[in-house]
């Protein structure tokens, strides 16, 4: 491993799921916190209320603050819990690995077969809001002088294995173990996907601390996609 200053940094990869909402690559898992559904119930409650008041009424209007009111709570817990996660995960690292996610792309509109599975998988997505942790991380990298290393999407994480490299096929979002059939290791899905983040994202790192003149500090975000350009400019 390429040592900048006489020692390697400690670092953390990241893998976002939704069976966990973060597994890190020591085995450590995040719960989802799952704030829709815990308070779907009462939401549903409060929505049903609204439809039965007259529009225009005060009545009305007092049932929609109190959904309104419900999503700010929700909004808060979930925040909250965000920003207690991305602080620690930045102060006790100092490179932290994640995949490149397009939650945009991720939760578009269902449509034709299997859209009621996928307007769920939708909404467990947003729940997750993963754009917000990291934006939170890119944040925090750069107030704290940490550096964030984004892999690039289409690096095969999930169905490489860590134990030997080798890439395997494609696997469903409900398979959530798998054995390699090279070298016959087991794997747990998030884990070992965490795993390769981390060493695609100390390799990137690597990469470009090699290229810096001395005194020079590493950058607060590396994105893969940009990682010839920043060797170039270096």
């Amino acid at each position: 491993m390429f040592l900048r200053d006489g020692g390697p940094p400690k670092a953390a990869a990241l893998d976002l799921g939704l069976a966990a909402l973060v597994t890190l690559d020591d085995g450590e898992k995040v719960d989802h916190p799952r704030l829709l559904k815990k308070y779907g119930a009462r939401l549903a409650g409060l929505q049903r209320n609204l439809h039965r008041k007259e529009r225009g009424s005060r009545n009305r209007e007092k049932a929609r603050q109190e959904i309104a009111r419900l999503y700010a709570l929700i909004s808060d817990v979930r925040g909250d819990a965000l920003d207690r996660l991305t602080t620690r995960l930045v102060r006790e690292n100092q490179v932290l690995v994640v995949e490149d996610l397009s939650v945009a792309s991720l939760v578009r509109s269902p449509r034709g077969k299997g859209r009621r599975r996928k307007a769920g998988l939708n909404r467990a997505i947003l729940d997750a809001s993963w754009g917000e942790l990291l934006r939170q991380l890119r944040y925090k990298c750069a107030w704290y002088g940490r550096t964030l290393v984004v892999v690039n999407r289409f690096f095969p994480s999930t169905r490489q294995c860590s134990a030997c490299g080798v890439t395997g096929p494609k696997l469903d979002l409900a398979v959530r173990g798998w054995s390699c059939g090279e070298c016959g290791a087991a794997h747990d899905r998030d884990v070992n996907a965490a795993r390769n983040l981390r060493v695609e994202g100390m390799r990137l790192y690597e990469l470009v601390a090699s290229t810096l003149p001395p005194g020079r500090a590493m950058p607060s975000l590396i994105r893969a996609s940009e990682v010839p350009d920043v060797v170039r400019t270096a």
